[in-house]
C-alpha cells in the first residue's frame, strides 16, 4: 500500500492490523514518512494546548520544522495548510478572536487609553480637617491610590448606607487594582439603581466590558451613553468609532 493511503488511514483511524504492522515498520525504517508523521502527531500536541501562549510557542514550532523539513510534501495532503487551517480554528474556539489578525481590535489598548479613576467629587478631603468619618478615610484611601483598601471600604459603607455612589467608587477602585471583572456586577447594580451619579458608571462599565474583552456589551453600553448624552458622549462616540 502507498504511503499516501497508509497515512490517509492513519488519520482517519482505519488502518487494519496488517496496515498498522506496515504503517509501525514504515515509521520505524523510514525517515521520511517518520517526520511527516511527527508533525501528525505535534498537531494533536496542538489540539489540546489550553491557554493561547502555549498555542502560539506550539505553532511557532511546528512552522520550524516545516520549514526546515528535508522531506517531500505528500501530494495527497498538504500538511503545512492544514496546520495553519487547524491552528486557525483552534485560537478561534479558544479566544473567541483571530488573535493573528493584524486588524483586531485590540479592547484592552482602548481600556488603557481610556481609563482613569473618577474624582472624588462627593467628599473632598479638606487637609489638616476633620478626616475621622468613614466615608472620609475610604475617599482619602481613593485619592492616595490604595485603591484595594479603598474597594472594601466603599462595599462596606453601601452595605450601611445604601448610597449608590458608593457602588462607582468600589468599582473605580477595582478597576484600577485590575480587578474589572469583579467591577462590572458592581457597575451593573450602580446603573439600574438610578441614584447619583450612575451616568458615570455607565461609562465606567463600557471601558471595563473592553478590559474583558466584551466586545458587544461595550459597544451597546456606549450606544446608550451617546443616545443619553449626558456624560462622556463626545468620548463614547469617537470610541465606538474605534471598535466598529
Amino acid at each position: 500500500m502507498e504511503q499516501e493511503e497508509l497515512i490517509d488511514k492513519f488519520l482517519l483511524g482505519t488502518l487494519t492490523p496488517e496496515e498498522r504492522d506496515q504503517f509501525n515498520d514504515l515509521q520505524e525504517n523510514n525517515i521520511s514518512f517518520r517526520n511527516d508523521i511527527t508533525l501528525i502527531k505535534d498537531l494533536k500536541i496542538v489540539s489540546g494546548a489550553e491557554d493561547r501562549d502555549n498555542l502560539r510557542e506550539s505553532i511557532a514550532n511546528f512552522e520550524s520544522k516545516i520549514s526546515a523539513k528535508e522531506t517531500k510534501i505528500i501530494p495527497l495532503i498538504d500538511y503545512k495548510k492544514w496546520i495553519i487551517a487547524a491552528s486557525i480554528l483552534i485560537i478561534a474556539s479558544i479566544s473567541g478572536i483571530l488573535v493573528f489578525n493584524p486588524f483586531a481590535t485590540n479592547t484592552a489598548k482602548l481600556y488603557a487609553e481610556n481609563f482613569e479613576p473618577y474624582k472624588n467629587v462627593v467628599s473632598p478631603i479638606v487637609r489638616g480637617g476633620n478626616n475621622d468619618s468613614e466615608e472620609t478615610i475610604a475617599f482619602t484611601s481613593y485619592e492616595q491610590k490604595n485603591y484595594e483598601v479603598a474597594a472594601d471600604q466603599f462595599e462596606s459603607l453601601f452595605s450601611v448606607s445604601k448610597r449608590p455612589y458608593y457602588l462607582l467608587y468600589q468599582a473605580n477602585a477595582l478597576l484600577a487594582a485590575n480587578r474589572a471583572k469583579e467591577a462590572i456586577p458592581i457597575l451593573e447594580k450602580h446603573i439600574t439603581l438610578k441614584g447619583q451619579l450612575s451616568e458615570r458608571g455607565r461609562w465606567y462599565l463600557a471601558l471595563a466590558y473592553l478590559k474583558e474583552n466584551k466586545k458587544e456589551e461595550a459597544i451597546v453600553t456606549l450606544k446608550e451613553i451617546i443616545h443619553n448624552g449626558i456624560f462622556k458622549k463626545g468620548a463614547a462616540t469617537q470610541l465606538l468609532k474605534e471598535l466598529n
